[in-house]
């Protein structure tokens, strides 16, 4: 069975990333600024739940991805060997997470790549419903490596579980709500008339503790694989 504490923590401390948050407001902040109906809180509201819901839909679907590869690895003759490489990975990832909390300027980064941002960029100047989606597509895949890890660690934890695919989808749905939820609150309030400039200063505040506890909970994951 999974543990549905740890699992909400594990969730919850990959939902609370800098690059999802970050391009979240940064997204919110173009269509209060320059969006024609920017103005417009319910067209916000409405734009803002088409984004998070692409990207609850992509990575939903990326896990279950991963899911089935972990699935038969782990089956595989040299499960063991996949085991420690991929605690060991996660592990590193954290590592680098933490890095950036003391040392931003030291090099290796796990962050959104510059040519994904201003792929991005670009296309909020298209805003419609199905650029959206576009954009909440791509953020969730340009972000992979801020936010992938945490989430292939849970994956290989329940492709060990032996639960039906049923439960297994049940668990993932669950899990993506909850990774979702910092978007949802932050969406709830700057629709509610909070300033893009203190949502941002907001956000640079707290990005060194977003780090931090992403960061310790790949090292806690990593660990875990690699023992159990």
């Amino acid at each position: 069975m999974i543990n549905i504490p740890i699992l909400t923590a594990t969730a919850l401390a990959n939902g609370l990333n800098p690059c999802g948050i970050g391009m979240l407001i940064t997204f919110l902040g173009y269509l209060l600024v320059f969006g024609r109906k920017g103005r417009d809180r319910s067209w916000l509201l409405k734009t803002g739940m088409i984004y998070i819901g692409s990207v609850f839909v992509t990575y939903l679907v990326l896990g279950l991805m991963f899911y089935q590869v972990a699935f038969y690895m782990q089956r595989w003759w040299l499960a063991g060997v996949f085991k420690q490489i991929l605690g060991g990975v996660i592990v590193i990832a954290g590592l680098i997470q933490l890095k950036d909390v003391f040392w931003q300027d030291a090099p290796f980064h796990l962050r959104m790549p510059k040519m994904g941002f201003e792929k991005i960029n670009k296309l909020m100047a298209k805003t419609s419903s199905g650029v959206t989606v576009l954009i909440g597509v791509l953020t969730t895949i340009f972000a992979t490596p801020c936010m992938l890890p945490l989430y292939v660690g849970t994956t290989a934890v329940i492709a060990r579980s032996g639960l039906s695919m049923t439960a297994v989808l049940g668990y993932f749905l669950y899990y993506n709500l909850i990774f979702i939820m910092p978007l949802i609150i932050i969406l709830t309030v700057m629709v509610g008339g909070k300033q893009v400039v203190e949502m941002k200063e907001w956000e640079h505040k707290n990005t060194a503790w977003m780090r931090f506890v992403l960061g310790t909970a790949l090292v806690v994951m990593g660990i875990i694989i690699f023992l159990r």
